[in-house]
């Protein structure tokens, strides 16, 4: 399920340290600084994956997760917001994670989800290069 976290960024680190998963992993995410939520005093410790993680200043519910909004989720391991295509590349362009790279994962649903099953959502960037099954499927369908 694509999450959403809304944030207010305490500090930025300017030597992001690398959390392995556990230990001697090379699979880890990155911490980057510290964050709070609303009006709570508790700092958390900010980590990202480097190249999974949309980092949008000023969002906002600008735009809302599939689920959010639809009261449904598609159960696919991929970026699923409920906006057009057009929007969405709109909200990407104010990414300032520049490490940011998976593109291909990122599906519009600016309709509810199809009940029928099959996979109603819009490549946002159909020509990104990927294995991802799922995204195979839906090139597949609307191709």
């Amino acid at each position: 399920m694509t999450e959403r976290k809304e944030v207010i960024v305490i500090s930025v680190s300017d030597n992001p340290e690398f959390r392995p998963r556990y230990n001697g992993s090379q699979c880890g995410k990155y911490r980057i600084g510290t964050y709070k939520t609303g009006r709570k005093h508790e700092q958390f410790p900010l980590d990202i994956d480097l190249n999974g993680t949309l980092v949008i200043p000023g969002w906002e519910r600008e735009i809302l997760c599939d689920h959010e909004k639809h009261t449904a989720f598609a159960i696919s391991a991929t970026m699923n917001l409920a906006a057009t295509p057009e929007a969405i590349r709109d909200l990407l362009a104010r990414n300032i994670n520049p490490h940011f790279e998976r593109y291909e994962l990122i599906v519009a649903y600016p309709e509810p989800l199809d009940s029928s099953g099959k996979e109603s959502g819009i490549l946002v960037y159909p020509e990104s290069p990927n294995s991802h099954a799922v995204i195979q499927q839906m090139r597949d369908t609307h191709s």
